[in-house]
């Protein structure tokens, strides 16, 4: 039991429900039904009495019931009860389950992929029941005086409860923690989750919280969660390697608002430190297509005009494209100057290659990608010879869609002044069909949210249109062969190889092949993997089209590559991705095959437990 749910109170009442606290006896802080005396059974019915009532906080109150089967730990349950003590008032939680579930939640499996769900070792099963109804469930043991506890030797006893606060907090802000008794590799209380990236920013305090609690009750115990290292005690004491707090010594939290304010102002207002601020961009950029002749899309005989426009973030005014020039010196970049201003044309959605534009019908063996240079050339011979300039476009004409596979095709253009961050934008076109394809996988900002990548170059979003500009499928570099020579000649690895290998980082066998000056060997996606939905919500194509570059990607140990190399028949086995290769993989993993990618990676029928934390490498 507990409560009430203020996190702030949260406690086990032990005395109402005769609970022993002595963490050294078994059990404590809650009650064994099977082998208490007071727990009286009948049939299927259990009754336990409570004691009276007496000085328990007044609030809103949790019944918990756990049962496992003991001759099959698979079978697991949690089930809770709801009850008010003192007031009639429900409180509501700080976080909710649905919050939780955005990333946690297995699409397929139906199971929460928290602390719990993972094996201890490799006959265990998992304590995956204690997971399945956060929050509720994980403050039933983790509360300001409940059965979860950190070790402390500094203290009696050497145990301190272990409340849902600080542990999640700690656990998602892992990677930033910086106190030796949280992050020592071998006792660091937090060792386990110090690789934690929060895939939103850990600053936006509103992706898990409900409500304004988070700025509007400051506390010393939720804020050192994350910052661990700022000494509140006496100046003298600071302990080695801790931060005294800037205003001094605090022993209680009544004073923290007067400097940590809820809104913006103050000393350190609370809104203004965890804003998260949006890129700050110099320009806009805006893409705008001639129109196909029957209104919907382009056919064989038609090559579309790109009109692209660059204005100033702040005046509204328009950029004259002359303006953008080539650095004379890209070591010493002028503010007339542009380090870059890039335009690609890709397409369709189901096997991205570059077309339509100079680049990619050169296909330059010399670069990692089709990107076609806006920019005014200071050498005669280098000017695009599809580019016009008016004084205040760009216009780019594409070659005519004659041959190309029916379906969505995107064009993006990114610029950069001589300091960043310039601005990009982009423009998706129907080819031989009205019919919008799926985007193969839709659902990154249920867990990136407003977060953006290559933040330094351009900040895009994660919008998968945008990242096969680059990362497609088109082999430029045919003299590279293996995937840490610039990606086996792709240039940028093909989108599927390059999101597989990063988000299954801590399983690769090969974690150097992901990215070159990388690390994602320790990312652990957060929840597990094979739920392949999660992120491929539009279509089933992950289960219709198995194929070397994407399946390699997860499975990428030498037995695996061997089976794929020995079931593709290939004209050139020096160079295993020239092109010229023949896959058989759809004769055994065709999407109604046993071997199927749906039916291999069913997580829920029977319940598959997720793999042991430790990775391979």
């Amino acid at each position: 039991m507990h409560g009430p749910e203020e996190p702030l109170l949260t406690y086990t009442p032990a005395k109402l429900i005769r609970a022993e606290t002595d963490r050294s006896v078994r059990p404590h802080h809650y009650i064994d039904l099977r082998s208490h005396p007071d727990a009286v059974k009948a049939g299927n019915i259990v009754v336990y009495p409570f004691e009276a009532i007496t000085d328990e906080p007044a609030g809103t109150y949790t019944v918990s019931i756990r049962a496992t089967l003991s001759g099959d730990s698979y079978q697991q349950v949690i089930r809770f009860g709801k009850l008010q003590i003192g007031t009639a008032d429900v409180e509501t939680p700080v976080v909710t389950k649905d919050r939780c579930a955005v990333c946690h939640l297995g699409t397929d499996s139906g199971k929460f992929y928290l602390h719990h769900i993972d094996p201890r070792n490799e006959t265990s099963v998992g304590s995956f029941s204690l997971d399945q109804d956060p929050v509720q469930s994980c403050k039933a043991c983790h509360n300001n005086d409940g059965y979860a506890a950190f070790r402390d030797n500094s203290v009696p006893g050497g145990r301190v409860a272990d409340p849902i606060l600080r542990r999640v907090h700690g656990v998602h802000n892992g990677s930033h923690l910086e106190h030796t008794f949280n992050i020592d590799p071998d006792s660091g209380d937090f060792a386990d989750y110090v690789h934690v990236e929060f895939p939103a920013n850990v600053k936006n305090c509103t992706v898990c919280h409900v409500d304004d609690r988070w700025k509007t009750q400051p506390t010393i115990f939720a804020c050192t969660g994350c910052h661990d290292n700022v000494w509140f005690g006496p100046k003298a004491e600071t302990p080695e390697g801790m931060e005294q707090h800037k205003a001094g010594q605090v022993t209680n939290d009544t004073a923290c608002a007067i400097c940590h304010s809820p809104e913006g102002g103050g000393v350190s207002s609370i809104a203004d430190v965890h804003a998260v601020q949006p890129p700050a961009f110099k320009h806009t950029v805006d893409l705008t297509m001639t129109p196909p002749a029957n209104g919907e899309y382009y056919v064989a005989g038609e090559s579309p005009q790109v009109s692209i426009t660059i204005m100033d973030v702040n005046t509204g005014a328009v950029v004259d494209p002359s303006t953008l020039v080539v650095p004379a010196d890209s070591a010493d970049v002028q503010p007339n100057e542009w380090r870059r201003a890039n335009f690609y044309v890709s397409g369709p959605r189901a096997n991205t290659v570059p077309v339509l534009t100079t680049a990619a019908m050169l296909n330059d063996p010399g670069h990692s990608y089709a990107n076609n240079d806006l920019r005014v050339q200071l050498e005669e011979g280098l000017e695009d010879p599809q580019i016009t300039r008016t004084s205040e476009a760009i216009i780019y004409q594409l070659g005519d869609v004659a041959g190309l596979n029916p379906g969505t095709y995107s064009a993006f253009a990114e610029i950069m002044p001589s300091a960043p961050l310039g601005g990009w934008g982009y423009a998706t076109f129907q080819v031989g069909t009205a019919d919008l394809e799926p985007q193969p996988a839709s659902n990154c900002t249920d867990c990136h949210m407003e977060t953006t990548q290559h933040s330094g170059y351009f900040a895009v979003t994660f919008t998968p249109d945008i990242c096969k500009a680059c990362h497609d499928n088109e082999r430029q570099m045919p003299d590279k062969a293996l995937w840490t020579d610039r990606n086996a000649g792709f240039g940028a690895a093909p989108l599927s190889r390059r999101v597989h290998g990063v988000h299954y980082g801590n399983y690769l066998h090969k974690p150097e092949e992901v990215h070159a000056r990388h690390d994602y060997s320790h990312v652990i996606f957060p929840q597990d993997v094979r739920n392949c939905t999660k992120c491929h919500s539009e279509n089933d194509a992950w289960n219709q089209n198995a194929s070397r570059v994407a399946c390699l990607a997860c499975h990428d140990d030498d037995k695996s590559i061997a089976h794929a190399s020995v079931m593709t028949f290939d004209l050139s086995r020096e160079d295993p991705w020239s092109g010229d290769e023949l896959e058989t993989c759809s004769f055994c993993h065709g999407p109604d095959k046993e071997l199927s990618p749906k039916n291999v990676h069913s997580l829920s029928n029977p319940y598959v437990q997720p793999y042991l934390r430790e990775g391979h490498h």
